[in-house]
């Protein structure tokens, strides 16, 4: 591991001008990531910046009015754990269950694991479905935008220097809305997903046709893919088994799947369609649930 400059600033405003001074900095908060490739050393920073000293950053709290609030210090183990994340959020809570081991997940954060930008991330599909969006402060202020515009390419995000995101907000979810995720890995636990698929699905008050529904991709393109042919093919339509196994097929032919040495691009192409019809079909179930005032389990 490569020498570094460690600060650990109390405020958002002196995190900004640190990393401003500093712009090969890097944000440190759970560090599961980062110190792994450090010590590998793929990323040598010469300067961490820790900000689990600034106010708020620990903040997971959700609102009937205002949504669910996740700062840059809580952990994927809190946000599992969550009653109203598994409840209002399950693709979200699900991505977060499935990361690593207890230990990892205690430590690992959910802004961390999109700040890090892998393809794969398990927290992306979770959040893109339920139109999360991040809050970036920096040296000209505050900003927010889409995690779905957040990640750029592989380790890319659009954070500018200086910049760092301090929390994630998500929205509450319409009434009769229901989310999933899953993923496939060569081992059943410890290792990062070679396909992900989240899906949220709202239905109609007395049709209970798909009033809005999100699918969404992950290590199957650069970056999270919304799967926006399969979507349109289901939104405003009643949901039955032959029309959501065509969306599948839709999703499948929209995924940009690479083959490495964990898969081929057509194996990871055929996990899409698989995986897109059950995990619609899972949060079509969960929509149906929470019209019923119940939550069924994806």
């Amino acid at each position: 591991m490569n020498r570094f400059e460690y600060f650990a600033p109390v405020s958002v405003r002196e995190a900004a001008e640190v990393l401003q001074a500093h712009p090969g900095a890097r944000v440190l908060a759970g560090g599961t990531d980062l110190l792994v490739q450090m010590k590998e050393r793929a990323r040598t920073p010469d300067t961490l910046v820790d900000v689990r000293r600034i106010p708020g950053v620990d903040e997971l709290r959700f609102d009937r009015k205002t949504g669910l609030t996740i700062g840059a210090a809580v952990t994927m183990r809190q946000v599992e754990l969550m009653p109203a994340a598994r409840l209002h959020y399950a693709g979200l809570a699900e991505g977060a269950r499935v990361v690593g081991s207890f230990q990892i997940r205690n430590l690992a954060t959910i802004v961390g694991n999109i700040c890090n930008a892998a393809p794969s991330a398990d927290a992306a599909p979770g959040l893109i479905v339920h139109g999360a969006k991040v809050k970036i402060a920096g040296p000209n202020g505050r900003r927010t935008m889409l995690v779905e515009n957040f990640m750029t390419g592989p380790g890319r995000t659009t954070l500018a220097t200086g910049e760092f995101v301090v929390g994630i907000q998500l929205a509450v979810p319409p009434p009769r809305t229901g989310s999933a995720y899953v993923r496939h890995t060569p081992r059943g636990a410890m290792d990062i997903a070679m396909v992900g698929v989240g899906a949220a699905v709202t239905l109609a008050p007395r049709t209970h046709a798909c009033l809005d529904v999100r699918i969404v991709l992950g290590a199957v393109a650069p970056t999270p893919l919304r799967a926006k042919a399969a979507e349109r093919m289901l939104r405003g339509q009643r949901l039955t088994g032959e029309l959501i196994d065509r969306a599948a097929e839709a999703a499948a032919e929209e995924a940009r799947p690479i083959s490495d040495v964990r898969g081929s691009a057509e194996f990871r192409r055929e996990m899409v369609r698989v995986l897109t019809g059950r995990m619609v079909s899972a949060a079509f179930g969960n929509a149906q649930g929470q019209s019923g005032n119940k939550r069924r389990a994806a």
